[in-house]
């Protein structure tokens, strides 16, 4: 028991630090990822306060709740991340920075990104046209040493792939915590059963 009892003591901390970091540090996580996250790390934080009812009564109705409720949270967790990821692969940064330079809204994607026309500064040039203050630190002064060297295309794509890794392994580890959990809340399950069976005799 005690050591179900220290696994739910670290789920519950795990949880509690990651929405802790997710409300003082919003960038830490994915953009559209902010809202999910608090609903699966509070599910992560009930999860450990039922856990630790049920191992300090020895409830094996809580028991099988927490097992049960582990369980399905971890498969619909597995298909809510392939659908996530399937997604994310179907678009690319690319094809953002293409959407927005043929809607003339590439402005925005250079100064969050740092980052300078489709495949560097040379798109303007080009095509005629001023570079934009966009391209520039600051965006109020037109400085050759404070230009954005980078395309956004690279840029934007970069970030996607590292977003979408970010996403499936922080995804995948909190499936693993999951199975782990219901794999002890069911040893546990067992152990109390084995005592009932024992005291009856």
């Amino acid at each position: 028991m005690t050591t179900l009892i220290d696994y739910i003591d670290l789920h519950k901390l795990l949880g509690i630090a990651a929405v802790v970091l997710i409300a003082v540090n919003p960038g830490s996580i994915p953009d559209d990822w902010d809202i999910p996250a608090y609903i699966i790390f509070a599910f992560i934080i009930l999860f450990a306060i039922i856990g630790c009812v049920a191992a300090l009564r020895e409830s094996i109705c809580l028991t099988v709740t927490c097992a049960v409720f582990l369980l399905m949270l971890a498969i619909l967790q597995v298909i809510v991340t392939l659908n996530i990821l399937n997604d994310r692969h179907a678009q690319t940064g690319i094809a953002k920075v293409e959407d927005a330079w043929d809607h003339d809204k590439i402005d925005s994607l250079q100064v969050k990104y740092q980052c300078c026309g489709k495949d560097s500064s040379q798109d303007y040039i080009l095509l005629n046209r001023q570079i934009p203050l966009s391209c520039y630190e600051g965006q109020n002064d037109v400085d050759a040493n404070k230009m954005f060297t980078e395309g956004c295309s690279a840029k934007l794509q970069r970030y996607y792939d590292n977003e979408t890794t970010t996403i499936a392994v922080t995804s995948w580890v909190i499936v693993g915590f999951k199975i782990v959990g219901f794999l002890l809340a069911l040893f546990l399950l067992i152990n109390f059963r084995n005592k009932q069976r024992r005291m009856q005799f």
